[in-house]
């Protein structure tokens, strides 16, 4: 109590004498100035130091302030004199600016001293335990924060097959493509079909004018009838000897040659119909009607969908373990189509400038694909059927370890666990091992799947829509 209150009017009498210095300095021609002996010493002449001064520095008689002049100018003192002197000021009697002075000085002194000592007017241990009480509520605090579940989301540890893929690129062709050309000259009457259309074998595609064709073919008819009709009367003349040999054979050639004329004109006449040579869809329409076209003009190009292949190469060690029959998955990441397929056939031999082999997948039925499409393509090489498996969102690395965080019986907290990873597609992986001997996994335990990250050993957390999530494929994977 006693060191506080000494500190406290410590405290006090400096920022008293401060405060005095500031108000008194643009006023001192209101006051007196004098110097003054310490009261136990002789007084000495005006404008001489003091020879003592007291340990708390006020020494004036009663109304009266002392302020120690650094520094002032006098003579020599001994050992027991004081080495500052003393400024006495003496206010005017009754002033009422010196009287609000005194006030303001004795309020600052007051609230100078309870800021200075804190403790010091109250009981003792009154301010240690105002104290210690805001060291605990800031501890208080800080546990409420430590104590701050994080928000995560979870799912269960499947037990499912899973396979491992080789994964490539590819483009996507017909097994037939044909162009479809026009084998006469004409110009385009009528178009039958459109893009996009199935058509079949020998299904006509477009009509050409067909009027000189037509003419054409009549005239070669007229001329194949006279030619074997004279053929036929000469027959039966040579017959009975009544023409000579060349005139016969002469008949005969004439007959011969009208029927190839009639031919040929009916062939021209039936190239004014454009058929399909292939059975398929019809991939690209070049023409539009009333345009002109001549001997090798392209028309159509039709392509047989049915089925679509694609070729990869794939190194020769992966070959090994590839038959034809295997199990494909094709994906088009421009449509997001997923479709499967199968290794129709695999080359006999090694390309010397890859060191690949040419595989061929074909895909089956109605994908949805088309000609032309980029695809990946995953290769499926081994497969474990009876994996431990969880969704990738749930693994955190950690340079090159993965780790886990299952949650707790509680639901409360959790555990870390590192793990060493199997098996990998698209969003799910296999936990192929435990590096921790005491810790297990198995079919149904919770892990962290959304919020794993920001967790770490024991960490408290909050389940949302707990069980709703799961790590449940949602595609089939073949194999």
């Amino acid at each position: 109590m006693s060191h506080a209150l000494a500190t406290a009017l410590h405290c006090g009498r400096k920022a008293a004498s401060n405060v005095m210095s500031a108000c008194l300095a643009p006023h001192g021609e209101r006051f007196e100035k004098r110097v003054a002996s310490n009261p136990v010493a002789p007084r000495r002449r005006a404008g001489t130091e003091t020879e003592t001064e007291t340990e708390t520095g006020i020494n004036a008689t009663p109304g009266t302030l002392s302020r120690t002049i650094p520094g002032a100018v006098g003579p020599r003192r001994s050992k027991s004199q004081s080495k500052e002197s003393k400024l006495i000021i003496k206010p005017a009697s009754n002033s009422p600016h010196m009287r609000r002075i005194t006030s303001l000085v004795a309020l600052v002194f007051l609230l100078v001293s309870a800021g200075c000592g804190g403790d010091g007017s109250g009981p003792p241990g009154e301010g240690k335990g105002r104290r210690g009480g805001g060291a605990e509520g800031h501890r208080g605090g800080g546990d409420k924060k430590a104590e701050t579940a994080i928000a995560v989301r979870v799912g269960e540890v499947m037990q499912e097959p899973i396979s491992s893929l080789y994964s490539t690129s590819a483009t996507l062709r017909a097994d037939r493509r044909a162009t479809v050309i026009a084998r006469t000259r004409g110009v385009l009457q009528r178009l039958a079909v459109e893009e996009g259309d199935t058509v079949s074998a020998g299904q006509p595609l477009a009509y050409l004018e067909d009027e000189e064709q037509t003419i054409a073919a009549a005239r070669a008819r007229s001329a194949e009838e006279t030619a074997r009709r004279d053929y036929e009367r000469l027959s039966g003349l040579y017959e009975r000897g009544l023409v000579s040999v060349d005139e016969y054979e002469s008949k005969r050639r004439d007959a011969e040659d009208a029927l190839h004329a009639l031919e040929l004109a009916e062939l021209e006449l039936s190239r004014t119909v454009i058929r399909a040579p292939i059975a398929g869809v019809v991939v690209t329409r070049y023409l539009d009607v009333g345009a002109t076209v001549s001997d090798g003009t392209s028309v159509f190009d039709l392509a047989d969908l049915q089925p679509l292949y694609a070729d990869v190469n794939i190194p020769e060690r992966h070959v090994t373990r590839l038959q034809p029959g295997q199990d494909v998955l094709l994906t088009a990441d421009a449509t997001g189509i997923i479709a499967g397929a199968v290794i129709e056939r695999i080359a006999p031999a090694v390309d010397p400038a890859t060191g690949t082999v040419k595989v061929t997948v074909a895909v089956e039925g109605n994908s949805g694909l088309r000609p032309g499409a980029f695809v990946r393509v995953d290769i499926v090489t081994d497969t474990h059927d009876d994996a431990l498996v969880v969704a990738r969102s749930a693994l955190v690395a950690e340079g090159r370890r993965w780790h886990l965080y299952r949650l707790s019986e509680d639901g409360a907290t959790v555990q870390q666990i590192e793990v060493e990873l199997g098996f990998e597609n698209s969003d799910r992986v296999e936990i192929a091992a435990v590096t921790a001997a005491d810790a297990t996994f198995e079919p149904g335990d919770r892990v962290v799947i959304l919020g794993a990250p920001a967790l770490s050993e024991g960490a408290t957390v909050r389940v949302m829509e707990e069980d709703a999530a799961s790590t449940k494929p949602r595609d089939a994977q073949a194999g």
